[in-house]
């Protein structure tokens, strides 16, 4: 049986800005985008995005949660798109997390974000 959380969908987009990153002084520019799609025939409202990053050297931090305590509406059948930027100290690095939605005053549903890398153009074969 698949759980309310399992059919959300999600979809990440990344991108190295090279212009801006400066590998020399270990800084590293990275764009993301997470789509999430909410398959309910019922409204959701995001309640927050927790997500931490591993950076190469091993160090986690808590990246910026826009949405903690603001929640946002997702129609039925509708996507959400966020963006963020961030700096890196490494050319690879992992985020994952988790993003919580909630159906109605007392149910809340936790959806994964499966581990997802960071990287430079070329560091991976």
């Amino acid at each position: 049986m698949v759980s309310v959380a399992d059919s959300f969908t999600l979809i990440i987009d990344t991108e190295y800005v090279e212009e801006v990153s400066v590998p020399a002084q270990h800084r590293y520019f990275f764009t993301y985008t997470i789509t999430l799609t909410n398959p309910l025939s019922q409204s959701v409202n995001l309640s927050s995005i927790q997500l931490l990053l591993t950076d190469g050297d091993g160090t986690v931090s808590e990246l910026n949660n826009p949405f903690q305590d603001n929640d946002y509406l997702i129609s039925s059948q509708q996507d959400f798109c966020y963006s963020n930027d961030i700096i890196t100290h490494s050319p690879l690095s992992i985020v994952q997390g988790k993003i919580e939605v909630q159906l109605n005053a007392s149910e809340l549903v936790v959806i994964t974000v499966e581990p997802f890398r960071l990287v430079t153009p070329n560091l991976l074969h």
